[in-house]
């Protein structure tokens, strides 16, 4: 729906510049901070969003018969429909009147245009060392599976019920090597078939994984 307006990863901009591949968009995307690249490795291990866009549009209003614009830091769309226009910003910045000025531009833009719009922090981006591991791990393995066959991953499916089942016990039960046994696993969780503890435990045989349930 969208195409990022700023991709070169080479430009002054930004304090921490990331260019990483999107599995989920099939190219690279462009971050312009720690905060952004954390919150972009949510968006794209989040099964319940299809599509989204960095640096995706430049807002535009007229206040005080002067032109002002902001380019928003992410637009995100969910498989409900839902979509969000969201605004990355460290919480010691939000007070600079530049940063004031942008988001002021962008929710009367969001409200004219019937659009929602977020401003996310480092209290709701932030990731503890273990799930920022972890992510990092999910999206490596998932880039890495295209030699898993389909067969080995319906065999899997099978042994993981709503009940939470170590992934050696797993790897027991199907005689699949952990190694191969924690990329199916990716793979399941990647496309919201299970679910397990990414905040509190490492990806690995000691990690529970459960079922999730359709209704849920």
């Amino acid at each position: 729906m969208y195409k990022p307006l700023i991709t070169s990863a080479s430009k002054r901009y930004g304090n921490n510049r990331w260019e990483s591949f999107s599995i989920k968009l099939k190219r690279n995307v462009y971050l312009f901070s720690d905060l952004e690249y954390q919150h972009w490795l949510q968006i794209e291990t989040d099964p319940n969003i299809i599509d989204f866009c960095e640096q995706a549009i430049k807002m535009e209003i007229i206040e005080d018969n002067k032109k002002q614009f902001s380019i928003i830091d992410m637009w995100v769309r969910y498989k409900n429909g839902k979509q969000f226009f969201i605004e990355i910003k460290y919480s010691k910045d939000l007070m600079k009147d530049s940063v004031k000025k942008q988001i002021n531009v962008q929710q009367l833009w969001c409200k004219a245009n019937q659009a929602t719009h977020l401003i996310k922090t480092e209290y709701e981006i932030g990731l503890s060392p273990i799930k920022l591991s972890n992510l990092k791990l999910l999206i490596r393995q998932v880039k890495n599976t295209t030699e898993i066959k389909q067969e080995k991953i319906d065999i899997v499916k099978k042994h993981i019920s709503g009940q939470p089942k170590l992934i050696q016990q797993i790897a027991i039960e199907t005689n699949i090597e952990i190694s191969e046994l924690i990329k199916i696993v990716c793979i399941l969780v990647n496309n919201g078939y299970i679910n397990c503890d990414l905040d509190a435990t490492h990806l690995g045989k000691n990690m529970e994984v459960w079922k999730i349930c359709e209704d849920s």
